[in-house]
């Protein structure tokens, strides 16, 4: 993993892919985000207690302890996942820097290079072995809170992800040459996986990586604690005109776990009512109508 002497033309290659990555991962993100800055703002809204969203934000986000506690083995997978990406954040931008000439970190020299790329090597084991077993588990397994529809995107980015940490591990322990030519096939293939992995995500449910930290920190506290009716003319939610931003905003950051339908009182006894369907549904109601619509969400999204 020493300096890579890459040619120009290399370069601009990667500098073009680059751009081509950035633009397909852009558009579709503009558009979400103007959906959601698009609704109309919730009413009852505040901030504080700060001190209690920065609590909860590092309890289930950092800490991943919510999802460990529902579901112990997929939790822990999804952790590890979780805290893998991580770790590699700093790898990545090293990876990248390293295509232009650009190296802040070295894994062969010092104390903090070579310790920090052996932790990163453990977390791609872990997180390997955890991807594998989640996608054993929603191809395989198949729970029915995943819903009875195989979704390609979730197969698609464990693909992608057993490549990077993969690729990763081969370079990192057989201390490829980058100017060899195996050296060269494993560089290009963990870059064209990172490459591939930005416009996948948010094209998928997989947004949730973005989005699920910002909704968590914005939350209102507690399940029970629904919005008050505004003004006389305010039936709750008919259309996508009265949908809020942080309706919005859970709706796009929904990881279809299904744990929402499996806890649901009223789906247990029997009843239709599927708070999973609900979110889903609401999602695509965004994505044909955007926001502030005044098509109504019961009927081809919403089951009434």
């Amino acid at each position: 993993m020493g300096a890579l002497h890459r040619t120009g033309l290399e370069m601009g290659v990667l500098a073009t892919l680059l751009a081509i990555s950035g633009l397909l991962f852009a558009g579709p993100m503009k558009r979400v985000v103007a959906i959601i800055l698009g609704s109309k703002p919730d009413a009852d809204f505040q901030w504080a207690p700060l001190g209690r969203r920065a609590a909860d934000f590092l309890w289930e986000v950092v800490c991943q302890a919510k999802v460990i506690r529902e579901r112990p083995l997929a939790g822990l997978a999804h952790a590890f996942v979780f805290w893998g990406f991580c770790a590699f954040s700093v790898v990545t931008i090293n990876h990248i820097g390293l295509g232009f000439g650009v190296r802040w970190i070295d894994p062969r020299e010092g104390v903090w290079g070579p310790a920090y790329y052996a932790v990163a090597a453990l977390f791609a084991g872990a997180v390997a072995f955890s991807i594998s077993v989640l996608a054993v588990r929603r191809f395989v397994l198949r729970p029915k809170w995943l819903g009875e529809q195989l979704s390609l995107g979730s197969g698609l980015v464990a693909l992608l992800i057993l490549i990077l940490m993969g690729t990763y591990l081969a370079e990192y322990r057989l201390r490829l040459e980058p100017a060899s030519g195996a050296g060269r096939l494993v560089w290009w293939m963990h870059t064209a996986a990172l490459l591939i992995f930005l416009p996948v995500i948010v094209r998928t449910k997989h947004l949730h990586l973005l989005l699920a930290p910002v909704t968590i920190f914005l939350s209102r506290g507690g399940f029970s604690r629904i919005p008050p009716l505004v003004g006389e003319e305010d039936f709750g939610l008919v259309t996508g005109a009265d949908s809020t931003r942080l309706v919005a905003l859970q709706a796009f950051s929904c990881v279809e776990c299904g744990r929402c339908q499996e806890h649901c009182p009223a789906y247990n006894t029997g009843k239709i009512l599927n708070p999973k369907e609900i979110a889903l549904g609401l999602r695509s109601y965004f994505k044909a109508h955007g926001a502030g619509s005044e098509e109504p969400l019961l009927g081809e999204y919403l089951s009434e």
